[in-house]
């Protein structure tokens, strides 16, 4: 591993664009940038006044305000019990993409002046389970690697399976290759003539383990599909990029009203509008970084009303509760909403 100067391939820009003022909870530099394959970097950030930051735990991640007035979530992969000394993030170059991995290896060089979010964490390890078993899929494989550190803190039984296209891609290489725990990781390529199916993975697993995934889209549509028989307390995962919704039918994406049951304030939200964009222009702060139901920095409690969820960041008993107004309809005419 080296520290990186200029990606490749990529154009040196003198300056970042200008874009909005900096918002975020904490003032962060970038201390070291490390580059694992051609495609991806880590970012270690340290608080620029040298106070611990906020302790979190294995599957945490934090918003970061980039050149450009971009906002992109980021997984935390270092180890947990160092996270007040330091955040790390590990960075795919997504080329088209919507921009954030671009700005990050483009234009934030080590001692870059950044603001980031507080911690947030949708992807927790479950406490007592027989067995964890980690699959990640590509860069995917960032928030599965803070929660190994986690496991082998607490002695707890784990497995690590990474699935990458070949040796060249394997994000984080060095980290699997020196970790104290990594005689519970597996590593399978795309590439060999008979590639290893995390499907194949699954139906070894111990009785009782929890499985706990994220990757790209084929990944966990594969993960899930083969996770169709376990309970559904038993499964957790985390996307990077919302999936790919099915046709909606007329009545999913007709207009319906909003009422803020605090403030007795109702407002209508029409077709191709989000909830969240309709709040803000009716001038109520609304926190919303991914706009894809897949960070959970909108979720907001709702009172009344039967949301259509199309989120991927809760779970059933999540949203008994809470709606992502960042990307939810409803199949009600009014949804009632606690604000």
């Amino acid at each position: 591993m080296s520290s990186i100067n200029t990606p490749a391939g990529q154009p040196v820009h003198a300056s970042p664009p200008n874009g909005p003022a900096p918002r975020g909870d904490l003032t962060i530099r970038v201390a070291r940038v490390v580059r694992h394959t051609d495609e991806v970097n880590s970012y270690v950030l340290q608080r620029i006044d040298g106070l611990p930051l906020p302790a979190c735990e294995a599957g945490a991640h934090v918003d970061v305000h980039l050149p450009g007035g971009l906002v992109r979530s980021y997984s935390l992969c270092g180890d947990p019990t160092r996270t007040t000394e330091s955040y790390e993030i590990a960075v795919k170059r997504e080329d088209t993409g919507r921009g954030g991995s671009r700005a990050l290896h483009m234009w934030v060089r080590e001692g870059e002046i950044l603001r980031i979010g507080l911690p947030r964490n949708q992807f927790r390890l479950a406490p007592n389970a027989a067995h964890h078993l980690l699959l990640g899929g590509g860069i995917g494989v960032t928030p599965l690697v803070s929660m190994a550190h986690a496991l082998h803190a607490l002695g707890a039984p784990f497995t690590l399976a990474v699935f990458a296209r070949s040796s060249k891609h394997l994000a984080l290489c060095s980290t699997l290759d020196h970790a104290p725990w990594r005689r519970n990781v597996q590593v399978h390529f795309d590439s060999v003539p008979s590639p290893t199916r995390p499907s194949s993975v699954i139906a070894q697993a111990p009785a009782g383990s929890h499985v706990y995934f994220c990757g790209p889209e084929g990944f966990m549509t594969h993960v899930r599909e083969a996770c169709q028989s376990w309970p559904a307390e038993r499964v957790h995962f985390e996307y990077f990029s919302a999936p790919t919704q099915p046709q909606a039918a007329p009545a999913q994406t007709a207009g319906f009203e909003v009422l803020l049951a605090r403030r007795q304030l109702r407002l209508p939200v029409a077709p191709g509008k989000s909830i969240a964009h309709v709040l803000q222009g009716a001038g109520v702060a609304v926190d919303t970084v991914c706009e894809q139901g897949i960070c959970g920095s909108c979720l907001t409690p709702y009172l009344d009303g039967t949301p259509d969820h199309q989120d991927a960041c809760m779970t059933e008993a999540e949203r008994a509760t809470h709606v992502a107004i960042c990307c939810a309809r409803s199949h009600s005419p009014t949804l009632t909403l606690d604000l």
